[in-house]
């Protein structure tokens, strides 16, 4: 597992032993959880309200998507 560092409200976690597409973990910090894809930043799982709050997250996503990728492939060979 990797956890990035805490930025505003959220932070990124990516795990081993996933499957599907691949995905990032975005945590809030009130406990608020939702899995996005990396490749098209769909929410696959989860809820946060008011829904604006992922939109940071999402940017971040889309901005450092080739990092997030090769650190997904790399915990899911």
């Amino acid at each position: 597992m990797t956890t990035y560092p805490q930025r505003n409200d959220w932070r990124i976690r990516i795990n081993g032993n996933e499957h599907g597409v691949p995905y990032v973990h975005v945590e809030f910090r009130d406990g608020s959880r939702v899995s996005v894809s990396i490749e098209t930043r769909e929410v696959l799982a989860g809820g946060v309200s008011p829904a604006k709050r992922l939109n940071d997250a999402l940017r971040d996503i889309e901005n450092n998507a080739e990092a997030y990728m090769q650190e997904y492939r790399r915990l899911n060979p």
